[in-house]
């Protein structure tokens, strides 16, 4: 009867604590900053930056930002027509697409972000 009462009040504890953090927590926001995106874009060009991570950033919409969410869709398009194969679980693009990225990057640093 002692093990019933405590595996219930266990239970009840668990679930409660479940319904709590359902109630006050929040749901996890994309929210990507500019040097985060320079450091990416910096990433893909010397060939380390991850595919996945590379694909999250080009899948999801940056909705804080809308000079970042139109970089976003700019590297979307550069993808498309320039990009190429992972190779080792590495993103790459082609030499054009380097060049234009490299491009982008230039211009997101002169908008007063910090240098790699």
């Amino acid at each position: 009867m002692l093990e019933l009462l405590v595996v219930t009040l266990v239970t009840a504890l668990v679930f409660g604590g479940v319904a709590l953090a359902l109630v006050f927590g929040s749901a996890p926001v994309y929210r990507p900053t500019v040097e985060s995106v320079q450091a990416l874009m910096t990433s893909l060009l010397e060939g380390d930056a991850d595919e996945q991570q590379w694909q999250f950033f080009l899948d999801m919409p940056i909705r804080h930002d809308p000079d970042l969410e139109a970089l976003r869709q700019e590297c979307v398009e550069m993808q498309q027509q320039f990009g190429r194969r992972p190779r080792d679980g590495k993103a790459r693009l082609t030499e054009a697409g380097e060049i234009r990225l490299r491009h982008k990057l230039h211009q997101l640093e002169q908008s007063g972000a910090r240098t790699f």
